[in-house]
């Protein structure tokens, strides 16, 4: 029973150990200024190192934006799962009056997901910190919305998550430490028959070297008794 108890607790320590090596990883999810590899350039963006991994992480920006921004965005959906989403040719009337391409690259790293948001006026002007510092603004609370959105509810998910398994857990052990008491109750009640069955042996073994002394005793006498009859 002690045994499986130190197993419920490495268990909830695992656990907990991942959860918090997890979050060690991610725990500043602030859009940082970055750049990304997009038309053969090295292109200013926004990044940022998130727990979720690539597939929920597009949906929830996809929907996001189409709920927030009034925009579709493309790459993940039904039979789709790109690591570059993409709308162009678009008017985000909250970021520019202006149409413009916009992008996100959401990819699977050591942490969960590395994400990076850019955006084009056309083939080469690209929304920049220096350059467009309005709309760069704005692309970047875009991002900061949605990650002050998405991100309490993940973590909460992911709580409970671990509330189901450390449940689960808890009845698993309990279950065996059940079947270990009764199956230890039974192996008392074996060993004590067979205590019982020893004792018995050994007096029924006691009873026949006395009783085949006896019959040793009587047969001689009985050979005796013949041979006196006979003289």
């Amino acid at each position: 029973m002690k045994k499986i108890n130190y197993l419920l607790q490495i268990s909830l320590v695992t656990l907990l150990m991942l959860g918090f090596t997890k979050a060690t990883h991610a725990q500043d999810p602030i859009p940082k200024d970055g750049f990304v590899e997009h038309n053969d350039g090295n292109r200013p963006s926004l990044y940022v190192n998130l727990d979720p991994e690539p597939k929920p992480l597009k949906k929830a920006w996809k929907s996001f934006l189409k709920d927030n921004y009034d925009f579709k965005i493309k790459g993940i959906g039904f039979l789709s799962n790109k690591d570059l989403l993409y709308k162009e040719d678009v008017i985000i009337e909250k970021l520019s009056s202006k149409r413009m391409n916009f992008y996100t690259q959401i990819v699977e790293n050591e942490v969960g997901s590395e994400m990076k948001v850019f955006a084009s006026f056309g083939y080469d002007i690209y929304i920049s910190k220096t350059e467009t510092p309005e709309e760069y603004k704005t692309m970047k609370r875009m991002l900061s919305e949605f990650l002050n959105s998405y991100l309490p509810d993940y973590y909460k998910d992911q709580v409970k998550d671990t509330e189901k398994k450390v449940k689960d857990l808890s009845k698993d052990v309990k279950g065996l430490n059940k079947d270990i008491s009764k199956n230890n109750k039974e192996i008392e009640n074996l060993n004590e028959e067979l205590e019982e069955l020893t004792k018995e042996a050994a007096e029924k073994e006691e009873a026949l070297e006395k009783a085949s002394i006896k019959l040793e005793e009587r047969q001689n006498k009985l050979t005796r008794i013949k041979k006196a009859l006979k003289n």
